[in-house]
């Protein structure tokens, strides 16, 4: 007796969408598109990335401008966010996985070429809020 072999998954894929979505051509596809909320959007995006990078990424590079704001919108995307500091002494604070849940004073950027040094400055942070960058 032999057992069937189980269908792919893209054998799957494409039979729920024969069922769910039968006859669809692409400006039934865009209506789909254009009734999607963020989220929808973001999910399905996340799911054609994983499933087909290389997809995702001709639907980027298509248009080079896009692809530069996407680098700047990266490049860019924290330096609006305030960020603590010990208003008593000025050091940079932070909450570090492994550490607790205690307020830290620390030296740094979190990179190779300037890794965090936590250390004791004689005080329990007094947190504040600044714009980053500001010292």
């Amino acid at each position: 007796m032999t057992v069937p072999t189980p269908p792919t998954y893209a054998a799957q894929l494409a039979q729920r969408a024969a069922e769910l979505l039968p006859d669809v051509d692409l400006d039934a596809r865009l209506e789909l598109l254009g009734v999607m909320d963020p989220d929808e959007m973001r999910a399905s995006l996340a799911w054609l990335l994983s499933a087909h990078p290389q997809v995702f990424d001709h639907c980027l590079v298509r248009d080079r401008q896009l692809v530069e704001r996407l680098q700047d919108r990266l490049d860019h995307q924290y330096d609006d966010d305030p960020e603590p500091y010990c208003s008593t002494c000025g050091a940079s604070v932070g909450i570090f996985v492994g550490h607790g849940d205690a307020w830290l004073h620390y030296t740094g950027e979190g990179t190779v070429e300037s890794p965090v040094d936590l250390y004791d400055a004689g005080h329990a942070p007094a947190v504040a809020w600044r714009e980053a960058g500001e010292e």
